[in-house]
């Protein structure tokens, strides 16, 4: 398992999708997961620490799992089919170690909201490394991204 940490959310509107951006804590791999709109925008706001009156989908799952005296131990990205990210999310309760099915977006979000690591199976690097026309697509389309989502204010700090 490698620990990644979320670097950033690039949203696409003219596609309607979104891509979460994980880099490892070598700062030497990043890995690209396309998500929806809706969930990249959850994750952004967990990223900024955006507050609401309500509690939001993610809250309320962790407000559940901490009423049921459990605790978001990690989550784990484990695997690629079809072009579909898996992942698990694993609550602690009772001594015992829950394993459960999540999507990325809804995990990554939930790990974020309760200060969780985040993990990806070397399984998943080692997939993108050994594709290189998949690999090239994915840095043209980040590049892309970015570019289309560069904040021009940011270009002027540096």
């Amino acid at each position: 398992m490698v620990e990644v940490e979320v670097l950033r959310v690039f949203f696409d509107f003219v596609s309607a999708s979104a891509m979460v951006i994980l880099m490892n804590r070598e700062k030497d791999r990043v890995l690209p997961i396309w998500i929806g709109i809706f969930e990249a925008q959850a994750i952004q706001s967990a990223i900024e620490s955006e507050e609401f009156r309500r509690p939001l989908t993610h809250e309320l799952l962790k407000s559940v799992i901490y009423a049921l005296n459990g605790k978001v131990k990690y989550i784990l990205i484990t695997d690629v089919v079809d072009n579909t990210f898996y992942s698990r999310v694993f609550i602690e309760k009772g001594g015992a170690l829950l394993d459960i099915d999540s999507r990325p977006s809804d995990a990554i979000c939930l790990a974020m909201k309760s200060k969780s690591k985040v993990f990806v199976s070397e399984k998943i690097y080692g997939m993108f490394e050994a594709r290189e026309i998949f690999e090239k697509k994915l840095k043209e389309d980040f590049y892309n991204l970015f570019l289309n989502n560069i904040n021009k204010d940011d270009l002027k700090k540096a």
